[in-house]
């Protein structure tokens, strides 16, 4: 009954047992997975031998007590009306799913609840899991989630109602910034003789690269812009348009996700 068990073994729930595994916070026998799909399951099973497979939902959640929900936003609600009544109530559930609120998660089960927002980063252990614990949460059931998601990158503990802005900036922000490394590459292929493939490795080395000095000197971003962009050079030709429009783009695609980020799961 100590077992963690994962329903679900898409890419997040596949990406927790990996990390989770790899990383030693977890042992083989310390795991329990189980997915609606035949394939997946012999998948897991192939992939790290030894672990617990359960064929149903309702069997995994006899075996164990801290139950991590990966799937769906859509599918949430339907796996907990199937497995709370095989449950004994001092179990904790771990929902994954942007836009299930606490609320609608105690509605079905009234004991411990914890709502988790993954990052795909955490793949290569990199990036921050966002943790909201529900009110009946107690402190070693707490501690025990927020350990194994440690394991895999930085925990930063929020308030349900900072969960949308923060989802947008730890979640959706890799994408977010992909696509900015893909526009910046593929603008300077456009504009020059270098080729998009060389451009976009030195688009992805670069903003690493400065992520990395920001984190090690503890610089503003806005310090770092006034080192590189010299009064009357090239950077601060790009800057001084990146000013002009960013902030309204920002803004746009900013509000599209909130207003987007409401009705997952709905």
């Amino acid at each position: 009954m100590d077992c963690i068990g994962i329903i679900g073994y898409g890419h997040m729930g596949s990406m927790l047992v990996d990390g989770f595994l790899s990383s030693g916070v977890l042992g083989i026998d310390e795991v329990v997975v189980t997915s609606r799909s035949r394939e997946s399951r012999d998948a897991c099973a192939a992939a790290w031998p030894g672990i617990g497979i359960a064929g149903t939902n309702s069997e995994l959640a006899r075996r164990c007590r801290t139950i991590i929900l990966a799937v769906r936003p859509q599918e949430v609600m339907e796996v907990l009306r199937e497995i709370v009544p095989v449950m004994d109530g001092d179990e904790h559930i771990v929902s994954l799913a942007a836009g299930i609120s606490l609320a609608e998660l105690e509605g079905l089960f009234p004991g411990q609840v914890t709502r988790v927002i993954p990052t795909i980063t955490s793949t290569v252990g990199q990036g921050t899991t966002l943790v909201c614990h529900g009110r009946q949460t107690g402190m070693q059931d707490a501690s025990r989630v927020e350990g194994l998601f440690s394991s895999i990158g930085n925990v930063m503990l929020v308030g349900e109602e900072e969960l949308p802005a923060a989802t947008i900036l730890s979640s959706c922000g890799p994408g977010l910034l992909a696509a900015i490394i893909e526009e910046l590459a593929d603008a300077t292929a456009r504009a020059s003789g270098l080729t998009t493939d060389r451009a976009l490795s030195l688009a992805t080395e670069t903003t690493a690269a400065t992520a990395a000095y920001l984190r090690k000197t503890g610089e503003a971003p806005g310090d770092l812009v006034g080192r590189v962009a010299t009064g009357g050079g090239v950077t601060e030709a790009g800057v001084k348009r990146l000013r002009e429009r960013l902030p309204g783009v920002f803004d746009e695609a900013v509000a599209a996700m909130l207003e987007r980020y409401g009705a997952v799961g709905k």
